[in-house]
Order: C-alpha cells, then structure tokens, then sequence
C-alpha cells in the first residue's frame, strides 16, 4: 500500500499531528485522575496530576513525531517528498549559479581535524563541478595563542594541499558574541559577496551532491530562508558514542520525517549542516543582549532556534527536510562530555524564555522555543512527580492508601480495577517511548541493502535492543542531571562554552564517582523509601533506581574505546558510515600521512587573513 501525501496544506497536516496528541494527553490524564482519586484527591495528588500533565505532553509529541514519520518512511514511495515539499520540487539537473560560502567557525578546537574535515567537503564539492561558485572559510575565535599559531599552520598547509586560495583564514582576538557573533562579523565583512553561506560546525562534514542540490533548492525557492539537514552521528569509538551513533541512525530520521511533515516552511534551524540564505539573514537575524544579570541575561547562548525565529518573522520559511546522505556531525564521546554540552545547551535553552514573547514570532516558532525549553523542564517536573508521590505514600490519612490497601503504593501487585489502570497507564508510557525506537530498527530491517550495512539482521536487531535497553537505564541518570541543571540556573550559576571534546577517551571510575554523587544519592534514596513505604511496589521503582545507582560504573565502562571497538567485531552498534563509508568520511577514519609533522612545520605559512578579493588583517 502507498500513502500519498501531495498536496495535503499545512493546517490539515498540522491537525493530523495535533489531534492524536491533544487526544493522547487527555486519555492519559483521565486515566491518571481515576488512578489518583477513587476516594478523593489530596493536595499531594492534585500536584501529581498537573506535573502528570505537563509531562505527559512532552511524551506524547515525540511519540506522534515518530509514528508520523514511520507510516510516511513505511508506506510513501518518497518519503522525503512527502514529508518536505520542497525536496518534491528539486531539479537535480538544474545548474549551481548561486555564490555560496562554506563557512566553519572554530573555537580552541584541534586545527588538522577541523582542517581535514574542510578538506573533505572542498574535494567532494569539487566532484560536482561547481567548485567555482563556492568559498571556504575558516572563522576563528580562539582564545588560546598557541592553536590559534597551530590553525595559521594548519590552514597554510590545507590551501598548499589543494592548490588554491579558495580556503580563507580569519581570527578575531575578541569573540564576542560567541558563535552567533563570529558568524555575524562575517557577514558585515563578506555577506555580500554571497547569496548563500552553508555552516559546519569543527566536527562536521558535508558532500557536495548534498551542498549543491541545498543551493539548488534555495535558487528554486526565493522564500526559503534557511533549510536545515539531518546531521548523522560518524566515526565514533567509545561504546558511549557508538551507542548514541547507532540510536541516532536508527530513530532520528523519523522523528524528523514526521516533524518536517507538520511544521513544512515552519521548521527549525541547528546551528549548522544547513545553508542560509545571507542577504535576510544578516539583515534581521542581530541577536538582542538579554538584559539584567545572571545566567539568563547576556549574550545568548543557544543562537539557532532564535535566528530561526527571526528570518521567519522576516518572511522567510525554515525547512527541515529529512536528508541524511551526505550530512555528517560527530557526537561526545562519553557520557560526561554529553552531560557537560547538554549544561550549556540548557542554560541557552532557557534563556529563550525570553525571547518567545517577542512581538510578530510566528506561533510556531514559539513552539521551538517552548519546547526547547520543555526538553530541560521535563526532567524537574518529573522529578517532582516522584517526590509528590513519595509526599503522597507518607500522608497516613490519605483515603486513597487505606482503599488501595495498607503500604500499597501506586502500583502494587494487587488485583483491582483502579491498580489494572496504573499498570495499564505506566506500561503505555514505556512503550510510548520505546516504540519508535524498535519501528525504525524494524523499518532499517525491512531494507535488504540498509539491512546489511547495518551488519545484518542479527546485528540490527541486537544493536537496536542494547541502545533501547541502554536509553531506558540512563533515562533516570539524565532526569537527575537535567533537573540540576535548571536549579543550578534558578539559582543563577551560569557556565562558560568551552572547548568540546571530541576524542574518545577513557574515564576513569574515582572522576566517575564524584560527578554521579547527585545520582547515587538519589537513587540510594528512592530505594530506602521504596523499601521502608512500599516494598510491594519495588519491582515499578526499579528502572528509576538502577541506572543512577549503576552510572558511575556505566559511565567508566561505555568511555572504552576498546570494547566499543568489541562490539563492532561482532557486528554490533555497526553504521552504515563505516561499513561502507562515502568518499568524505573514508579519509577520516584513519591518520593522513599529508597531516603528519604539519604542526611547527619551518615555512608553514605566514600569519595572515585572507578575504574574497580582498586581504585584510
């Protein structure tokens, strides 16, 4: 059977993602209130039912977002047609005639890897043969002298390794603005000479097929403002980031099938692995300074959902089209790296708070913002849910306890309508969360060729169980985290972006102890309450107790490079990228003899900056 979805306008497809989701939400929180209150409702439960709901919508979205975009991947003989009009309207055959820059900002990072990665996507673009509309630069705002002598280096050996002065060079000894200012200062020197600028970040990597049929669109589409790619996890070796590297692969391109299907010109944009059109861009993207003091003042911090935001109220669409071929990004190697970043990306996310109410933003480019900010409140709310069911098991006049049965709990092993329904609700939720995951390894399966660069059926399968297994643990573990971090916010402790890390590297069991304290502690808690209060009820607690009381040694184990290197002997947590990795990211997977000794170098280059048709210092 095939779904067609030509045609279908915008609100009727938004109504298609908003009604499943409104009805979802308002079952679930029906079932809960019946749950709660077979002989009343306390002030404890009247908390959980509101925190259930707040909550409960935030499942219910990501759910529908992967159905959406299984039964279009399943059934649409083009499923990114369907999902992205603007993929249906692309003409392949139709000449590159647009200038484009490809621009890379960089930050304190490792130069010869930024550099490599520029290399690849120069080489790929130079297959198509338009490499005569395209420039590359490399925009950096490092702060430490000695990387920034190594990226002067670095980028006089790339332009020596290509043979041109395509490749141009720019530090500022001030990075104001951070990333979106670095971006910025670009565009008030060089903006012009380009009607489009594609960003990688240091760790990305594009092809040029993708590149050029990305200007293609943006010439067909005068209205397209920014159109942003799937970015696909590559070239990690810890078991940690190949157990996120296989998640990705496997979920992520149907959830952003199922987003592009609904929100169509009103989508978002990432911060890079996407063009933008420059002329709108810099004219209406400035980003404000967030008045006042405190970690949700000052520069902003998350930039992307904000100029997204704002070339949309320019008139400008934002698309995310469902294209992953030839859209590359690396991801932290460890858990805490992941911890670290996600901080940052919290505390710009909740800066968006204000921001949102900003007069003439679309409605759903408030929505982004909303749910940005929903991703990190999430973890707090459900937290709260547990203390106030835990305040709850302790109110001894409750009726509800003496109706369920004395130490009953929410859920107990005791037959009864109202306990079949608490089963029946927690059971949904798991498998709300679960599902997609098992619909896009089951989808990956269908697909002989997909199958096998995924290493087999086999393989697939038990991959997709170990990341699944792997995300429910570690679920609670980022509940702790995230709920941290707002508090930590709250309480006006702000963060520095520094340098990411991007190698694998081991972490050792005593660091691991000190930065899961948080976890242990709340997870050695929730036991000895389950256990004093509710023993009957431990088996429901248990996936909320066992990761934060594990991750310190989860944490140790999932850093190894050498078992993650393990399980790809056994055909395990495999990717297409590196079975059968493109002409961009073969090169990548192994040392460069033309990079070896480049650092220090005599006659590496001198200092400079070089501009289109110009020279600046």
């Amino acid at each position: 059977m095939e779904l067609s979805v030509d045609g279908v306008a915008p609100l009727a497809r938004r109504l298609v993602f908003a009604v499943p989701v409104l009805s979802m939400t308002a079952a679930a929180v029906t079932f809960m209130y019946q749950v709660l209150c077979p002989m009343g409702m306390t002030p404890a439960e009247w908390g959980m039912l509101v925190l259930f709901s707040l909550s409960f919508v935030w499942i219910a979205i990501w759910f529908w977002n992967s159905m959406l975009g299984f039964i279009i991947q399943a059934f649409s003989p083009n499923p990114g047609e369907a999902s992205s009009p603007i993929l249906a309207n692309l003409d392949r055959g139709a000449p590159v005639r647009a200038k484009t820059a490809i621009v890379m900002p960089i930050y304190n990072e490792e130069p010869e890897r930024a550099c490599r990665r520029l290399q690849a996507t120069f080489r790929s673009i130079e297959q198509t043969g338009y490499l005569d509309r395209f420039e590359f630069f490399l925009l950096s705002d490092t702060t430490d002298l000695s990387i920034a002598d190594e990226e002067r280096q670095c980028h006089a050996h790339l332009s020596e390794l290509l043979g041109t002065g395509k490749i141009h060079y720019r530090r500022r000894e001030k990075n104001t603005g951070r990333k979106a200012g670095n971006i910025a200062e670009f565009g008030q020197r060089w903006g012009k000479d380009f009607d489009f600028m594609v960003v990688l970040d240091a760790d990305s990597v594009m092809s040029g097929g993708l590149i050029a049929d990305l200007v293609r669109m943006m010439q067909e589409n005068p209205d397209a403002g920014i159109i942003q790619t799937v970015a696909r996890p590559i070239l990690s070796e810890t078991l940690f980031g190949r157990l996120q590297q296989f998640g990705g692969r496997a979920t992520a391109e149907i959830v952003n099938t199922g987003v592009g299907f609904w929100q169509m010109g009103d989508g978002n944009y990432y911060g890079h692995n996407a063009i933008i059109r420059t002329a709108p861009f810099f004219e209406s993207c400035d980003l404000p300074i967030l008045k006042g003091k405190g970690p949700l003042s000052g520069e902003i911090m998350s930039h992307d959902f904000v100029e997204a935001a704002y070339i949309r109220r320019a008139g400008y669409k934002v698309w995310n089209v469902p294209v992953g071929e030839g859209s590359y990004e690396e991801i932290p190697p460890t858990l805490l790296d992941y911890v670290k970043r996600d901080r940052r990306w919290c505390q710009g996310n909740l800066q968006h708070s204000r921001v949102l109410i900003e007069k003439g933003l679309s409605p759903l480019s408030r929505f982004h913002m909303a749910s940005g900010i929903m991703s990190y409140v999430a973890s707090p709310l459900w937290f709260l849910f547990l203390l106030a069911s835990v305040v709850n098991l302790l109110d001894q006049s409750n009726p509800n306890l003496a109706y369920h049965g004395p130490g009953s709990g929410l859920f107990t092993l005791v037959p009864g309508d109202w306990n079949v329904m608490a089963i029946t609700l927690f059971c949904t939720i798991m498998a709300m969360l679960i599902l997609p995951k098992f619909l896009g390894t089951f989808l990956l399966a269908l697909n002989a060729r997909e199958r096998a660069r995924f290493g087999g059926a086999v393989g697939l399968f038990a991959s997709g169980l170990a990341e699944t297994a792997m995300s429910v643990i570690m679920a609670p573990v980022m509940m702790v985290f995230q709920t941290g971090f707002v508090v930590s916010i709250l309480l006006g402790v702000s963060v520095k972006w520094d340098r990411q890390a991007r190698n694998g590297h081991s972490v050792a069991i005593a660091e691991a102890l000190r930065r899961h304290a948080t976890n242990l502690v709340f997870g050695g808690a929730l036991l000895a309450l389950v256990l004093t209060l509710a023993p009957q009820s431990l088996l429901w607690f248990l996936p909320l107790i066992v990761g934060p009381l594990l991750s310190p040694l989860i944490t140790t184990v999932t850093s190894s490079r050498r078992l993650g290197n393990a399980f790809a002997r056994f055909g395990l947590l495999m990717t297409p990228e590196e079975t059968a990795p493109s002409i961009e990211i073969a090169p990548l997977r192994k040392p460069d003899p033309a990079w070896a000794n480049i650092i220090g170098r005599a006659g590496a280059g001198p200092i400079s900056v070089a501009a289109v048709g110009t020279a600046a210092t």
